[in-house]
């Protein structure tokens, strides 16, 4: 490993665990200043129904993501198959160290024929669109009012610009790549990576995999007000936009493991003025609660198949 290699993991861990100290004593001082008994007496009456139907609405968001891949998918893979995929890659982001979650994906793929360089690729291309798929939520934040801070309207503006930014540079990078000849290790991988790219300048294609993002925010937004109302608290469509926008934010931070800590401060901000403090926790903990804990069977469920496939014998050439 060379010496700049050496000095950016040295940095990325003391930024790490700069953040997590944060956590820790911002966890803390919220602690103190909480009243648990009101806490946990909101917790206790929540509308099992209606947290019920959130959890419905977090698995069947699984299935929308599952859709993007099988569209950019440079091979057909089974759909089912794919779904039990993202349930096993979300379910191991949720209980183990950041990125490790796509490790096992760029894994369960690579069974399937496609190549680590074209999964890596097609990630990135995902995550582009998943962060697309919350801009057409974003016109709630200043139409509908809802009482969101008055930069909150700055940082969609800016969230939309940043991505109009990253779209056009990937569409560059997107073209057919012109020199084939690929005879240095950089080549073949820049080739492989811009031939990744490939589909998503198909219209067919984009449109595809943008629907499946917008479907799966809508899904979000609807399972985190279910989750408000099952608390019995009132949340406005703006302010609701606004807590995914700063989830989404966060989520580029590198936290604990599933946003541990950096996502119940996202929803803490984006509900000052709005919501009770203890409101606000309830809704924190149990929204953050409905994201990661559904798919966890599941996953371990698509883990334990792919032992077994593993473990059953190939037939005799």
């Amino acid at each position: 490993m060379t010496d700049a290699a050496q000095s950016h993991r040295r940095a990325a861990l003391v930024v790490r665990v700069i953040l997590l100290l944060g956590i820790v004593i911002g966890g803390f001082l919220l602690l103190r200043k909480l009243n648990l008994d009101q806490l946990w007496s909101g917790l206790r009456h929540a509308n099992v129904f209606l947290l019920a139907l959130a959890i419905f609405a977090n698995l069947l968001s699984q299935v929308t993501r599952a859709l993007g891949w099988n569209s950019l998918l440079p091979r057909p893979i089974p759909f089912f198959r794919l779904v039990r995929y993202e349930f096993t890659a979300q379910a191991a982001s949720a209980v183990s160290p950041e990125g490790t979650g796509e490790l096992v994906r760029v894994g369960l793929l690579r069974d399937e024929g496609v190549p680590r360089t074209v999964t890596v690729t097609l990630m990135a291309v995902r995550k582009l669109f998943s962060s697309l798929g919350l801009v057409p939520l974003l016109p709630l934040v200043w139409l509908t009012g809802g009482n969101v801070p008055s930069w909150a309207a700055k940082l969609a503006a800016g969230y939309v610009a940043v991505l109009i930014m990253v779209s056009v540079l990937v569409l560059r990078a997107a073209r057919p790549p012109a020199d084939r000849t690929r005879t240095t290790r950089l080549r073949r991988l820049l080739f492989d990576t811009r031939a990744a790219l490939g589909p998503i300048r198909r219209p067919r294609v984009a449109a595809e995999v943008a629907g499946a993002a917008v479907l799966t925010r809508v899904l979000d937004l609807a399972a985190l007000l279910i989750v408000a109302r099952s608390l019995d608290v009132q949340l406005s469509l703006a302010v609701g936009v606004f807590v995914l926008l700063l989830i989404e934010v966060s989520g580029v931070l590198p936290a604990a493991p599933a946003q541990l800590g950096t996502f119940e401060a996202a929803v803490l901000l984006a509900t000052i003025g709005t919501l009770d403090h203890v409101d606000a926790v309830a809704l924190a903990l149990v929204f953050h609660a409905q994201q990661i804990l559904p798919q966890l069977p599941f996953g371990v469920m698509g883990i334990a198949a792919r032992r077994a496939g593993r473990d059953r014998p190939r037939p005799q050439s």
